[in-house]
């Protein structure tokens, strides 16, 4: 077996949405119900409250906020689900007090042992630092847990609060995106961030 292929069978049975606890902040693998199979706090309708509670101010920077439904979001756990069991990124709600505050997500890209990290929480939730603390939460768990060596975010160049998240935890900036992403009709340049395990 190559190096290769030993890294990708290590990470996939690493590789889960295990519960990762900080001072303040709780991150937990989403699962749309819970261990009795009732709906859960992760359940479609009650992550479509959090949404459309703070639609105006997610649409700024999440394209898919507006007009989204439950059905859509049903549709978006579902791949969260199917990513983590085939060991390709997972989706952890960020939790204050046992109130869902927000989700943080990870997409993997196994063969070059790196990850792309992306996050949000609702209006209500924000200016505390509990952005800040599930990304160092799920930072440590990549290197230390998942020994990946290569952690990428992005963030709207019209996004001050994300970008100032990420280089409080210690990502460095690497430049801009052209036209990263298209948000309400826009495209729109991000300033890209990465933090390797040698950084730590």
């Amino acid at each position: 077996m190559n190096t290769a292929d030993s890294f990708e069978d290590e990470f996939t049975q690493a590789f889960a949405t295990e519960t990762l606890k900080g001072d303040r902040v709780t991150l937990v693998g989403l699962r749309e119900k819970d261990s009795e199979g009732e709906p859960g706090p992760m359940c479609a309708g009650s992550i479509l409250v959090l949404v459309q509670d703070s639609e105006d101010f997610l649409a700024e920077h999440l394209p898919w906020v507006r007009g989204t439904s439950e059905a859509d979001i049903a549709k978006r756990i579902r791949s969260w689900v199917f990513a983590e069991q085939y060991g390709q990124g997972g989706c952890w709600g960020i939790f204050e007090n046992g109130a869902l505050a927000g989700f943080i997500m990870l997409e993997a890209n196994v063969k070059n042992h790196s990850a792309n990290l992306s996050y949000w929480l609702s209006k209500r939730c924000t200016g505390r630092g509990l952005a800040t603390e599930a990304l160092q939460l799920l930072s440590r768990f990549s290197f230390e847990v998942l020994h990946l060596n290569r952690l990428e975010l992005s963030a709207s160049v019209h996004n001050e609060k994300s970008a100032a998240v990420a280089l409080r935890c210690g990502f460095r900036e690497e430049g801009i995106s052209r036209d990263f992403e298209r948000i309400n009709g826009i495209f729109v340049d991000h300033r890209r961030f990465s933090k390797l395990a040698r950084d730590v």
